[in-house]
């Protein structure tokens, strides 16, 4: 039977649901859909509801009232709270069921750049997805166990890890795909006529693009250039990155990884003077490095500014896979990655929303009738 409209448009919310739960986590902050497991926020957003997020790349400025998802200061997790107020040390945060403000009980304020999402209101109401964070939360147990059982079965403990189920998941996706093409080429009941529904391939088509962009943020926009200020002086105060004339200071590059996926960061000096210890850091899913950086002053008095290009990619391939992309060319691991994404995703998305030969479905129930006459 030809799928409906209607049927292919609710697999694919399923799907939109599932693949935006789960790359938030890999990313660490919730792409178009966030969910609260505590009542914290009720009875605005209940406990285990999901609710839309907007990453805070899309969306403007903060404001008073604004409910925002934002880190834990104590590094636990993420937070779901509204801005009740704005302080010229940051904003004031509070959960609409808790009595007292965040900052009363000791966070320190929250500043803009904290902000990972935005929950967006309509007259004065966020749209809410009852039950989402409970399914969210036993998918992620689920995904655990069977993590756990791969262990056991195989007997690698290499595989343990926030890696391991995504990369197996990975290579029998792309497996799956090739297998799909070549049947697909090879099908003597294939269509020629173009009769064949293409909204599925649409459908796939538009996830795919969207987890490529989202893929493509989670590279770009941590990634770039940082500036660190080297001052000569003379004489020269005990303070990190100050030194005689002609000296060297050093001080620390800090890398974050705020979501699960691992990360492979390339550092590059742009000036002369800086040395660094380490220029290709490998981060683990929700975990920081600190990288030891040189900076020689001029013989000059005076302030100088010397840059370090970031350059970050999703460590979804070997470690001496990307190694050798980046010794090709900078932007080859960034196409490379996001190719592979977009073609799993699509083939996913064919899979699961499935594509009907009109032409052979009409040949069917023309037997099908002439057989009951």
């Amino acid at each position: 039977m030809m799928t409906s409209p209607l049927r292919r448009f609710g697999q694919f919310a399923v799907l939109i649901v599932i693949c935006s739960l789960a790359i938030g986590q890999l990313l660490g902050q919730p792409i178009l859909l966030g969910y609260v497991t505590s009542g914290s926020m009720e009875p605005t957003i209940g406990a285990g509801d999901g609710f839309v997020a907007v990453p805070a790349v899309l969306t403007n400025d903060v404001d008073t009232g604004d409910v925002v998802v934002y880190e834990s200061p104590a590094g636990d997790g993420l937070v779901t709270h509204r801005i009740v107020d704005e302080t010229e040390e940051g904003y004031v945060t509070r959960g609409d069921a808790n009595p007292v403000t965040d900052q009363a009980q000791g966070d320190p304020p929250l500043e803009g750049d904290d902000v990972l999402a935005t929950a967006p209101q309509i007259g004065g109401t966020i749209l809410t997805i009852p039950g989402l964070g409970i399914a969210a939360t036993n998918a992620g147990a689920v995904a655990e166990t069977a993590q756990l059982w791969l262990i056991d079965l195989t007997g690698l403990d290499q595989l343990r890890g926030t890696t391991a189920l995504p990369v197996a998941l990975l290579v029998l996706s792309l497996v799956g795909y090739a297998l799909e093409t070549a049947r697909d080429r090879s099908s003597p009941e294939r269509d020629r006529s173009g009769d064949t529904v293409a909204a599925p391939s649409r459908l796939a088509l538009g996830l795919a693009l969207f987890v490529v962009v989202v893929a493509s943020a989670a590279m770009l926009v941590p990634a770039g250039g940082e500036t660190l200020t080297v001052v000569s002086s003379d004489p020269a105060p005990d303070a990190e990155l100050v030194t005689e004339p002609g000296g060297t200071a050093r001080t620390s590059y800090h890398i974050s990884n705020d979501g699960f996926t691992p990360i492979v960061t390339y550092l590059e000096p742009v000036d002369g003077g800086v040395s660094i210890t380490r220029d290709v850091v490998s981060v683990s899913g929700r975990n920081s490095e600190a990288v030891g950086v040189t900076v020689e002053a001029p013989k000059a008095t005076g302030h100088y500014d010397r840059t370090v290009i970031e350059r970050r990619y999703l460590q979804v391939l070997p470690r001496g896979v990307i190694d050798t992309l980046y010794a090709i060319h900078p932007w080859a691991p960034f196409v490379v990655i996001v190719t592979i994404l977009g073609s799993v995703v699509y083939a996913f998305g064919r899979r699961f929303a499935g594509y009907q030969n009109v032409r052979t479905t009409r040949k069917q129930n023309v037997r099908e009738y002439v057989g009951n006459r």
